[in-house]
């Protein structure tokens, strides 16, 4: 006891003698822990994609073909001072990354929703491309987002499987399902939520005139494919960005002549299951990674081209650009 005394009067003694060092050091620790509603966005780096998809007896590759990403976090009072000294931190509201009001959890949910609707739309395309066969084995309508103007007891995540007692297969029987109905009923939509089935309700609402939820699905799909593709990504990753690349990566394992020829390609796009590759955001953070980690070439959309060929012009960058209209056109491109 007479020990723990002398320790606590030591403590005290000494925060007395030197305040000014321990406000500073308290001032500091709460500069660095207290999260503002801003995100720093800079430069990230690249991910391989030999080891996140996995095809058995699948081709071998000299080079590789990499994801790239941007790197973000929660703003402190500390980083978002830095951010003003630091080149290429951006500071952004997360009033700008998020839709209407959603939630963290929601905007997550959508993220994952939209990494696994791009994932199979890869497979989709890859397999298209190379000629070589697979089989939809199911379909999933889910609820992607919620809008401000619905009036539903639906949440995100949930797969809609009927319709006033009717079940919904595809968009189309939904949509049919669903102008059954007019302004202001209220429908009974059954979901799963949880592994479990229950029913939720929802008013219809009109949307220039026409009948709608106020919400938005997103159809998943389960492909089944032979040599089966496998994904091992992170619970934290999410996001539709990476869907060109990940074709890429697969047609390249099934097909004998190397698309990489040694190159460390990057690159980032949407992909579509038709194989047209889609716009995405972060140019400005993803072309710098890749360059800044000794990319040969940087695959970019086409209503991103001009964006990115602006900054390599601008710092010099010494990458070879693709400007991706579709899939087999970068293929194409790639077998050059």
């Amino acid at each position: 006891m007479k020990k723990i005394n002398k320790i606590t009067k030591y403590v005290i003694n000494d925060i007395k003698n030197n305040k000014l060092y321990y406000i500073t050091l308290l001032v500091i620790l709460l500069m660095s822990v207290i999260r503002l509603d801003y995100y720093i966005f800079a430069p990230g780096g690249l991910t391989p994609l030999d080891d996140r998809i996995i095809i058995e007896n699948s081709y071998k590759e000299e080079g590789s073909f990499n994801l790239t990403y941007v790197s973000s976090r929660n703003a402190t009072l500390m980083n978002l001072l830095l951010s003003y000294i630091i080149p290429n931190w951006d500071i952004v509201g997360v009033s700008e990354i998020r839709v209407e009001n959603e939630t963290n959890k929601d905007a997550n949910k959508r993220g994952q929703i939209y990494l696994e609707e791009t994932s199979y739309d890869a497979i989709i395309a890859a397999f298209t491309e190379a000629g070589k066969d697979y089989e939809i084995k199911s379909l999933d309508l889910v609820v992607t987002y919620i809008y401000n103007i619905a009036e539903s007891n639906l949440k995100v995540g949930d797969i809609v499987k009927k319709i006033n007692g009717i079940e919904v297969t595809d968009l189309e029987s939904l949509h049919r399902e669903i102008d059954k109905n007019n302004i202001d009923d209220e429908i009974i939509i059954t979901v799963v939520r949880d592994a479990k089935e229950r029913e939720c309700k929802a008013k219809l609402k009109d949307n220039n005139g026409q009948r709608v939820i106020g919400i938005l699905i997103t159809p998943l799909k389960e492909v089944i494919t032979d040599p089966k593709v496998e994904y091992i990504f992170k619970d934290s990753e999410s996001g539709s960005s990476r869907g060109l690349m990940c074709a890429l990566e697969i047609y390249n394992k099934i097909t004998e002549e190397d698309l990489t020829k040694g190159r460390k390609i990057s690159g980032t796009g949407v992909i579509y299951e038709d194989g047209s590759v889609g716009a995405i955001d972060g140019v400005k953070y993803k072309l710098p990674g890749a360059v800044k980690n000794k990319a040969d070439i940087f695959i970019v959309p086409s209503d991103n081209y001009d964006e990115a060929k602006k900054i390599v012009d601008s710092k010099g960058y010494k990458i070879k650009l693709i400007k991706a209209d579709n899939l087999k056109q970068v293929i194409e491109e790639l077998k050059k």
